[in-house]
């Protein structure tokens, strides 16, 4: 039976959390006090699952003990705080932890931590095998060689943008050796070998526009942004994607064509937009069936359904897959975007020409008996 107002105890209870959520592959843990309890949660698969709940007495020292581990200030309990915990773990399968964030904030009942967890996948550092369908993987290494352009990929934080980014410029970097490639992140997550990465530390005068504006006059080819945040930073990117460099980036958004008419709302010129964009990538990740205990439905259809097995803690699921739309830009878009078009014309003119929406794509994955269709309608929003 565990002590736990044992210092010892506390310690090795936090340990035992933490690497049980790698040996799971969990990418984050939950720490949530309540007025009774201390409650652990596992985020699997991007579903978040209640593992334990603790005594609430012992919320404190648990939290202080990450504090520790994170190198933050364990006497302040009042204000958020972020850190970095060292330190790596095999995971299952060929996934080995390269990074632990730890970010705390007070609540009612305490504070409330998160730790996520980054895994180096090398099954994922490749552009061709991340699962993109053959026409959106071919479009992205026909973007990866113009010398000019913009590339935004769009989708809530964890749906794979990052990873996607990384496999490009990898791509590039073998595909084309010798251009001058340079990153600003916020933080870098993995490092790529080939290329400058710049990390732009929260709070500073570095900000992501300073280090934009200065970087092109450091004679770059290839500029990758971690995300554009703010009205500044997307005019300084758009005007580089006009000026001879090809730049990569992120947008939170939940489509192509909110994410052109983002930038419009942002400030850009929609000459700009409409001369600089290349394309616009929107994906998502959706749970892949467990290959152990999935099961054919009794029906015509060759699908699959999720039945649940100790392998995947009877979710029925076991690791994700990627599914996802991409628009680029033609002259009747152009057309649009210039006559001052709103969202749903915009939506109209993609549906009229035919294009492959993220749901449909998800499809594809259904009928290979890789997902559900249950899952690709919680994940595209329909129904």
């Amino acid at each position: 039976m565990r002590d736990y107002e044992n210092a010892s105890d506390t310690v090795a209870l936090v340990d035992e959390i933490l690497s049980n959520a790698i040996r799971c592959g969990a990418s984050d843990i939950h720490f949530e006090p309540t007025s009774s309890h201390l409650i652990i949660k596992y985020r699997l698969d991007g579903v978040l699952n209640t593992i334990e709940e603790l005594p609430r007495f012992i919320s404190d020292n648990v939290i202080a003990r990450l504090k520790v581990l994170g190198g933050l200030l364990t006497y302040r309990n009042d204000i958020p705080q972020e850190g970095r915990i060292p330190g790596s773990e095999d995971a299952s399968g060929d996934r080995k932890v390269c990074d632990k964030r730890l970010a705390v904030f007070p609540t009612i009942h305490g504070q409330r931590a998160v730790v996520r967890i980054f895994y180096e996948e090398a099954a994922l550092t490749e552009l061709g095998q991340l699962g993109f369908s053959d026409y959106i993987g071919a479009s992205l290494k026909s973007i990866a060689a113009q010398n000019q352009g913009v590339l935004l990929l769009t989708g809530p934080a964890g749906s794979g943008k990052s990873t996607t980014l990384g496999a490009v410029l990898r791509h590039i970097v073998r595909t084309f050796p010798g251009r001058s490639i340079v990153s600003l992140e916020d933080p870098v997550e993995r490092h790529i070998e080939g290329i400058t990465q710049v990390q732009i530390p929260p709070a500073g005068d570095m900000t992501f526009p300073v280090a934009l504006r200065s970087l092109l006059r450091q004679d770059p080819e290839v500029l990758m942004i971690g995300e554009i945040r703010d009205a500044e930073t997307a005019r300084i990117a758009v005007q580089a994607g006009l000026t001879g460099h090809l730049l990569m980036s992120t947008m939170h958004s939940g489509s192509p064509a909110g994410a052109l008419l983002r930038l419009l709302e942002m400030g850009v010129e929609p000459y700009q937009v409409t001369s600089s964009i290349s394309a616009v990538v929107n994906q998502r990740l959706v749970r892949r069936l467990c290959a152990e205990c999935k099961t054919k439905e009794n029906t015509a259809a060759e699908a699959f359904c999720a039945i649940g097995c100790d392998r995947c803690m009877q979710t029925g699921y076991k690791g994700r897959v990627l599914i996802a739309e991409m628009v680029a830009l033609d002259g009747a878009l152009r057309k649009a975007i210039l006559a001052g078009t709103d969202l749903d014309q915009l939506e109209t003119i993609l549906r009229e020409r035919g294009h492959m929406t993220m749901a449909q794509d998800g499809m594809r994955l259904v009928n290979a008996g890789i997902t559900t269709s249950q899952e690709v309608d919680k994940v595209c929003g329909a129904g």
